[in-house]
């Protein structure tokens, strides 16, 4: 029996913002702004796992988390919601206003990406774009 999954993922296929045809994450620049572009290998069904088991903070009086965060293949993924219960996901890095991620966050992903075996890839991340 399967499970309802507790967020759904939105590929958001109107706007190809995060989408390129590399088969590894990065980012771009646009201007002064930062485009993380998810790699083409990531399937829209992955991406929504990345949803199940990712590290998320709330807004005081809002049921649903405004941001989460999982690790997949030693990269962070940085999802927000677009709709009620509905996440779109990219590529994290520090950027003005949003430079650092909480500290139980970041413990928990580091977990994740232990328990993942991309630890040293995880570090790498955080080492190039934290």
């Amino acid at each position: 029996m399967t499970s309802t999954p507790k967020w759904q993922y939105d590929a958001a296929e109107h706007r190809l913002k995060h989408c390129w045809n590399q088969p590894h994450a990065d980012f771009v620049r646009d201007g002064s702004h930062v485009i993380g572009k998810c790699p083409s290998t990531l399937s829209k069904e992955q991406a929504r796992l990345l949803l199940d088991d990712a590290a998320y903070v709330h807004k005081e009086g809002v049921v649903q988390p405004y941001r989460m965060w999982s690790v997949h293949e030693g990269v962070i993924y940085e999802a927000v919601p677009t709709q009620a219960g509905s996440y779109h996901g990219y590529p994290w890095c520090a950027r003005p206003g949003m430079n650092r991620l909480p500290r139980q966050v970041l413990a928990e992903l580091t977990e994740m990406a232990q328990a993942k075996n991309c630890l040293r890839e995880f570090k790498n991340w955080i080492k190039n774009h934290g």
